[in-house]
């Protein structure tokens, strides 16, 4: 007779795990210990580059942008802003804005411009240009030094020079109206893949779709997806409720599908009131 626990004495083999599940569930449990309890106000240190340090919504009108995201994500809007262009949103943990002027170069509007954090500005322009893509000098601004560039497929997007204490953002969001992912659609994310790992030392694994890859290092977490027709940089916001959240993007004049259970959390695909598509995550 076979012995039934046969099964039970083989050498154990320990599994990769998926990185997105691991981040999630790291945080998880991490908010699970600490709920309730005081928290230290020690920064969270950037171990990588590529984190997205500030990101723009680039869209049609700012005062429709705003009336949208205060009404669907709660954002407090500060006062110093550039009349006609320029709104600066307050109180979440990633920085972003809103911009309706010119669009930066590589960005169609709608669409998000991400402004990417690197440790040696010199040095990673003369990278992107060394990989096919374009870089401007670098200028000072009053956040710190910046350079605008071209991937090589013509995709837009700036990096942002700071010192290496700086503070990182949370993996998934850490607030409601927080940017919880980051869906990268560059054309050929074979391509994409090799630039932005060579320029930033991302490493990516394929997803759970076709021609997506989901990779790690960067903050907030970010994937790649390939193909044509897809909005070039597309966001999750977390949300609390997301069915209250839904409802919020309808009565404000966006779209919005039913809520769908995910692995990870309920996801609603939506567009706001201009045109710009983004995701709800309850996560």
């Amino acid at each position: 007779m076979t012995d039934p626990f046969h099964v039970l004495r083989r050498p154990l083999v320990r599994l990769a795990p998926d990185p997105a599940f691991a981040a999630r569930l790291r945080d998880r449990v991490h908010h699970a210990l600490t709920e309730g309890v005081p928290m230290t106000t020690q920064p969270q240190l950037a171990t990588t580059e590529g984190d997205v340090a500030y990101l723009s919504l680039q869209l049609p009108d700012t005062a429709r942008a705003r009336q949208f995201y205060r009404a669907v994500l709660g954002w407090r809007f500060g006062a110093g802003e550039e009349p006609g262009h320029s709104a600066q949103v307050e109180g979440q943990s990633l920085p972003l804005g809103i911009w309706d002027g010119p669009p930066s170069p590589g960005i169609r509007t709608p669409g998000v411009l991400l402004v990417h954090r690197v440790a040696d500005i010199v040095a990673s322009i003369a990278t992107v240009r060394s990989l096919g893509g374009t870089a401007g000098p670098p200028h000072q601004e009053p956040y710190g030094v910046v350079a605008d560039c071209l991937d090589d497929q013509g995709n837009g997007f700036s990096l942002l020079e700071l010192p290496p204490d700086a503070p990182r953002p949370p993996v998934n969001g850490a607030l409601a109206g927080d940017v919880a992912y980051i869906t990268i659609s560059p054309g050929d994310d074979q391509r994409a893949s090799q630039f932005y790992g060579t320029l930033f030392g991302w490493r990516s694994a394929p997803g759970n779709v076709p021609d997506g890859r989901q990779v790690d290092g960067p903050a907030p977490m970010t994937g790649l997806w390939g193909g044509t027709g897809r909005q070039a940089v597309t966001l999750m916001y977390l949300v609390d409720d997301i069915t209250t959240a839904v409802a919020g993007v309808r009565d404000a004049g966006g779209t919005a599908t039913q809520p769908e259970p995910q692995p990870y959390g309920v996801t609603s695909q939506c567009t706001d009131n201009q045109e710009m598509t983004f995701t709800l995550g309850q996560l």
